[in-house]
């Protein structure tokens, strides 16, 4: 019985290690989202919306029109931002079960 107790106490501190990792893990990865699911809502979300040439209009200017070249370069930057929004996402589900 005096040597089961040492090797009990060794087997949990090592679950707890392991939960105490899985933690901090998961802390990291909920930081990174939501630093990642600004910028993507800042930089795709918002304008989508129109607030990018809203204060254009009611300054009575006509707001600046992207030009095909510009709006290809923004919707590959919005979709990587995106991909990258949706697998922390994925990391974070995985994690938490």
């Amino acid at each position: 019985m005096k040597k089961l107790i040492p090797a009990v106490a060794l087997t949990l501190c090592i679950v707890f290690a392991g939960c105490e990792n899985k933690q901090v893990k998961l802390d990291k990865l909920q930081v990174d989202y939501k630093a990642a699911n600004k910028q993507y809502t800042d930089d795709c979300i918002a304008p989508a919306m129109g607030a990018a040439g809203a204060s254009d209009y009611l300054k009575g200017t006509k707001p600046k029109i992207a030009s095909p070249q510009e709006e290809a370069a923004h919707q590959q930057k919005c979709a990587q931002e995106l991909k990258q929004v949706t697998a922390l996402e994925q990391q974070i589900a995985a994690i938490s079960k």
